[in-house]
């Protein structure tokens, strides 16, 4: 029985009876919806076009008829490669780019160097909105009659569909060679799928797009039984071809599956220190434990290691975990998946790999966008690499900076010169200065000035030393080409931190090791080390020399002993890490210290800050001690190490 359903399912599903219309796709960009057509041959974009900038001058509403042109000439309507009847007319080129020059050049946007005004037919052609080819009526809603999808929630369809069949019957026609799939059941998604593509729902006379996802799940679950009778997918619903834009209207699917879900903490390592501490599942891929989303996003690891793009693990970590909100996953962006994917592509052509289909940012709205830094020009925030600018105020920068390097790591090239400066810390100001320049603050995708009055502080501060070196004031940093209004100034200074405030901004500036940050207890350690005064918290100064402090740390403990599994410091390691300080302890001293510190696998990342804190507190305490003494000699019966064996056994 199952050889005779396979020898019936090869010969309806073979190539012969494909469909003729497999090359036409749905248009699913939402800017190019309701005008006049639905299916195109480049969904995506036509070659040498860019579909998110091309989204961008539409939504700038330059020009009443700027959705026409740019649409009809970037996801032409299928068939127009051929007929200059479904192509734009010179004539409305020329206004909308008359329309839109001055909007463009405000918000920064160019006009397609690959269209062409002079290029376009001047007769028989799309003027408008009211074009020279009949404008089909309104389409009506209509009660469904395919048997097959007579039972779904919904009851009325609209037609044309997406694969441009114009009446119900002949939907039905095409239907037919799905149904011993359905009939035998490989996926409870594929029926409501074939049904959403033949015979959408309609709402107002508009067709409900086809769900990505959805797609991706009927595929998953019937392939394998294709397959075994020498079938592919059909082209015709590839399911690169739709969008998760409306998976949210799909009942009993997708995200709205979730939505009686609980959040739970995220363990995926490579999304452990993110802004966002929870995730809820499944994911858009259909992952529905954080085990199998962290095996697969595994893979990537090596890339967010090389720092081919900023972008690349927020997005990543916003498809396999997503952010959850009120038990509901919040949606990745398209634009930070764009910029991710410009950022790491080349490298990853450059070994043979492929930016990964189930990744495609044609499948991603903008709906999201906004809370992921992304402004109304298309600018988006990125976290801040730049070492010397992490564990500020703010955490978020823009490119191009305001010097106009185009990235961080120019950026960071181009200020070596100020890193001896910052750490003389000539002035309080110096710092926050002159990362607010070369890593600007970012707020909803907008870039935020420094004021001339911070400018002026931070440069009196430090001037005299400058010129005492014989250096000026960098020419590119004069302050009177800073704002004197709508800009941060003083105010935007870290305030006076104590022990919590201390560790809010060392877990925000990413001082922790495989999501591990360090502990309460270790911040008061840290403070007490750092707390000249002795006031009890610490100024922007003294915050500055402790992050400082910690970064070499850190950066000892991620290079030398991060590697074992668990990360931890052996003994071994230990007492030559102290050596190298000039910890001089003896055997029992040192064998207490690490009896008293150490876990089951050694000492991990916080305990190893703690002791090398502890150790160094007593240190500089012996010091001020012996300056206190009224002449210049060392007391012999009391000595450096028997201070330390006191204090520690």
């Amino acid at each position: 029985m199952q050889r005779l359903f396979l020898v019936v399912l090869g010969s309806l599903l073979s190539p012969q009876r494909a469909h003729s219309r497999a090359n036409c796709k749905p248009v699913t960009s939402s800017f190019c919806q309701g005008l006049g057509y639905t299916t195109t041959a480049h969904p995506t974009g036509a070659p040498g076009f860019s579909l998110r900038e091309t989204g961008q001058i539409v939504e700038a509403a330059c020009s009443p008829n700027v959705a026409v042109l740019m649409c009809r000439v970037v996801v032409p309507e299928c068939g127009s490669e051929e007929s200059s009847q479904m192509k734009p007319c010179r004539a409305l080129c020329e206004k909308v780019k008359t329309d839109c020059d001055s909007a463009l050049k405000a918000k920064r946007l160019l006009w397609p160097t690959r269209l062409r005004c002079e290029t376009l037919p001047q007769s028989n052609c799309v003027q408008g909105q009211d074009t020279s080819v009949p404008e089909t009526p309104p389409a009506s809603c209509q009660t469904i009659t395919v048997p097959v999808c007579s039972d779904l929630s919904y009851t009325e369809t609209v037609l044309p569909n997406v694969l441009g069949h114009t009446t119900q019957e002949e939907a039905r026609m095409a239907l037919q060679v799905f149904a011993p799939l359905i009939q035998v059941g490989c996926s409870t998604h594929l029926k409501p799928l074939l049904c959403s593509v033949y015979t959408p729902k309609c709402l107002s006379g508009i067709p409900r797009p086809p769900c990505r996802t959805q797609c991706e799940q009927a595929k998953s679950g019937c392939k394998s039984l294709m397959n075994k009778v020498g079938l592919e997918w059909p082209e015709a619903l590839r399911c690169e071809a739709f969008t998760t834009e409306f998976c949210e209207h799909v009942q009993g699917f997708g995200v709205t599956q979730t939505s009686t879900a609980s959040c739970q903490t995220i363990t995926v390592p490579l999304c452990r220190d993110l802004p966002y501490t929870e995730t809820v599942l499944p994911n858009i891929l259909g992952h529905t434990t954080q085990e199998a989303a962290g095996l697969e996003v595994h893979q990537f690891g090596p890339l967010v290691k090389v720092g081919c793009s900023t972008h690349l693990k927020p997005f990543l970590c916003s498809v396999y975990t997503p952010e959850c909100v009120l038990g509901t996953p919040r949606l990745p962006c398209r634009t930070v998946c764009e910029h991710a994917r410009s950022g790491c592509k080349p490298l990853m052509n450059k070994f043979g790999f492929q930016w990964p289909d189930s990744l495609k940012c044609e499948a991603f709205t903008t709906e999201s966008c906004e809370h992921y830094g992304v402004g109304s020009s298309g600018g988006i925030c990125e976290p801040i690499t730049i070492p010397m600018c992490q564990g500020l105020s703010y955490n978020q920068t823009i490119s191009p900076n305001l010097l106009g390097h185009t990235s961080q790591r120019e950026a960071v090239g181009k200020m070596s010169f100020f890193n001896s400066l910052v750490q003389t810390m000539c002035s309080v100001d110096i710092r926050l200065f002159v990362c607010m320049v070369y890593a600007p603050k970012c707020l909803a995708g907008e870039v935020q000035r420094p004021c001339r009055s911070f400018c002026e502080r931070a440069k009196r501060g430090c001037e005299g030393l400058m010129m005492s070196f014989g250096v000026s004031w960098p020419d590119e940093l004069q302050c009177n080409s800073f704002p004197e209004d709508k800009c941060i100034s003083e105010d935007s200074r870290p305030e006076m931190l104590n022990a919590e405030g201390l560790l809010a901004k060392l877990i925000a500036g990413g001082y922790s090791v495989r999501g591990k940050t360090l502990s309460l207890k270790t911040a008061h350690l840290l403070l007490t080390l750092m707390d000249a005064d002795k006031t009890g918290d610490l100024d922007v100064v003294e915050v500055f020399k402790l992050e400082t402090y910690v970064a070499v740390l850190r950066r000892e403990y991620v290079e030398s002993y991060e590697t074992r599994t668990p990360p931890s410091v052996t003994q071994t390691q230990m007492k030559k890490a102290l050596s190298l300080r000039e910890f001089d302890l003896d055997d029992k001293t040192f064998r207490v210290l690490w009896q008293e510190n150490r876990s089951k696998d050694g000492i991990d990342y916080d305990e190893f800050v703690a002791v090398l804190t502890k150790l160094q507190i007593l240190k500089e305490r012996f010091q001020a001690h012996l300056l206190s003494l009224p002449c210049d000699c060392h007391v012999a019966s009391f000595s450096f190490k028997q201070f330390m064996t006191s204090a520690i056994i």
